[in-house]
């Protein structure tokens, strides 16, 4: 009768491990599927976005615009991509012709909400705007416009930034961190400013520390608490009406800044 018992819980047993072991592979299955699932409906709104980001219409180029942040947000490995597709269209759309020269486009201010409000952690490379022509562009953070917007390491190299506003912005360097064995390690890039058009730009309390200003021109700017700490500064078109800052001399007749004597050497000019 033992024996019997015996190998009748065996039986049961042997019945109820295969039948957890075949759950525990549905489970697998199923989250491989949803996983799949997952990955080729981000592909669909990915693909979608950018077909509207090509349409003549702007209204369906800004739907695409925020259907593109929200595939960002959902994804951490299409962030990157995201951001570099909405740079490009900045670049490009920027110079197209707009009927009112005193408003930037909707799609691209849009565009560049989108790129200050990021989350900067997941990109790979800074923003890169560089010649694109942003007159009267809003680069404070949406909707919490106390709170300037993240442009860290972008590179604006001889785009157009009259009349914009730049309030509370950070264009500090651009810092990633990474862990690659046993050893981290970190790579920095300034932003890059070099021949910008600041005229008039709005600048009050935004963060240059370290940027590359090298002949940009920020006559009429208001640079009120600006941060401009180990910026690079040489031939920079300084307000007349600013206080030149500390170790910098102004030019009376080309307006240029220089270092002044005895403050040391200034950083290096690269300009890529």
């Amino acid at each position: 009768m033992d024996a019997a018992l015996t190998a009748a819980a065996i039986g049961v047993g042997g019945t109820v491990i295969v039948g957890i072991a075949g759950f525990w592979a549905n489970v697998r299955n199923t989250n491989k599927l949803a996983g799949l699932t997952e990955q080729g409906q981000l592909t669909d709104r990915y693909t979608k976005a950018i077909e509207q980001l090509g349409s003549d219409k702007l209204d369906v180029r800004i739907g695409g615009i925020y259907a593109l942040e929200r595939v960002a947000r959902d994804s951490v490995s299409y962030h990157p991509t995201v951001m570099e597709v909405l740079a490009a269209f900045i670049r490009e759309r920027s110079h197209e012709p707009w009927p009112d020269p005193e408003r930037t486009p909707p799609d691209l201010q849009a565009s560049l909400t989108v790129i200050v409000r990021r989350d900067a952690t997941h990109d790979w490379h800074p923003a890169n705007l560089a010649g694109a022509i942003l007159i009267w562009a809003d680069a404070t953070r949406v909707p919490r416009a106390d709170i300037g917007g993240d442009l860290t390491g972008v590179n604006l190299m001889g785009a157009d930034l009259t009349l914009a506003n730049l309030s509370d912005a950070d264009l500090s360097p651009w810092v990633r961190t990474k862990r690659i064995g046993d050893r981290t390690h970190t790579s920095t890039s300034p932003a890059n400013l070099n021949s910008t058009n600041f005229t008039r730009a709005v600048l009050p309390r935004a963060n240059l520390a370290r940027t590359r200003l090298n002949n940009a021109i920020l006559v009429g700017a208001i640079l009120t608490g600006a941060d401009l700490t180990g910026a690079n500064l040489t031939g920079a078109r300084w307000p007349a009406d600013a206080e030149v800052p500390e170790g910098w001399q102004r030019d009376a007749d080309s307006e240029q800044l220089s270092k002044a004597a005895g403050s040391g050497p200034a950083a290096p000019t690269t300009s890529d």
